[in-house]
């Protein structure tokens, strides 16, 4: 049985358009989810890895930049795209990954150099709607080892980096919640199950990805990755129908 249920009209909104995704590892994870959600309601969806310039409808995507290197898959895509990956494309999406993160991130300065670039693309290229996304989280830290750290003053692992990730994701949808531009993939992480999941540190909470939705912590297992690529597909195929009816 299917997980989500994307409706006829949607598939055919997105089947219309040209989706190019800019990723790393957990943008894997959401077109694996793609595939089977597609497959479960029997419908084709064209998705390549290509960062060149293609004809047809579908998804074209491609790995930019470095894990762990914000900056330089932020400057990849944009670099990619100019030269001519999105030619034709009607949506462009660029996806930082969890693992770009971490409790020494400056990520007001990832979020602000995130902003810059997907601003500039949309003016050099008007007839593509850039669409920001939020970064993916991981689980905290739980137990036994998570309560010790806590007792000697430690943070439990994952805790601090979901802050740098969660500081980053409220910078994006300051910038892009109100205008139909942004995909929440951190959203879809921590209530896509029905619950809101966030780990309590001392007190302070944070948000984190749903336990139940991954295997190793970070990476979304097969209930996880069917869930959040409905998520993305309904946003997708939303955004296919408005270009639609304003063009």
């Amino acid at each position: 049985m299917a997980t989500t249920q994307i409706s006829m009209p949607e598939w055919q909104a997105l089947k219309q358009k040209r989706v190019v995704f800019g990723h790393q590892s957990v943008g894997e994870n959401i077109l694996a989810g793609i595939e089977r959600v597609a497959a479960q309601d029997d419908i084709k969806i064209d998705i390549h890895e290509q960062r060149s310039a293609s004809d047809g409808k579908g998804i074209r995507h491609f790995f930019i930049g470095k894990n762990g290197d914000p900056i330089s898959k932020i400057r990849d895509f944009a670099a990619s795209i100019d030269a001519g990956a999105a030619q034709g494309g009607d949506i462009a999406l660029m996806k930082l990954c969890y693992a770009d993160f971490n409790a020494d991130t400056d990520a007001r300065q990832v979020a602000k150099e995130y902003i810059a670039n997907l601003e500039s693309l949309a003016q050099r290229h008007p007839d593509i709607s850039f669409v920001a996304v939020t970064a993916p989280l991981t689980v905290v830290q739980t137990g036994p080892k998570a309560w010790i750290k806590q007792l000697i003053g430690k943070q439990p692992s994952g805790y601090l980096d979901n802050v740098k990730r969660t500081e980053f994701n409220t910078l994006l949808r300051e910038q892009y919640g109100s205008t139909g531009r942004l995909f929440d993939l951190a959203k879809a992480e921590t209530e896509s199950t029905g619950k809101y999941c966030r780990a309590d540190v001392n007190g302070q909470t944070v948000e984190e990805l749903c336990p139940e939705l991954t295997n190793d912590g970070g990476h979304l297992n097969e209930r996880g990755q069917e869930l959040v690529a409905g998520n993305f597909l309904s946003f997708v195929s939303s955004l296919a129908t408005k270009q639609m009816v304003t063009r």
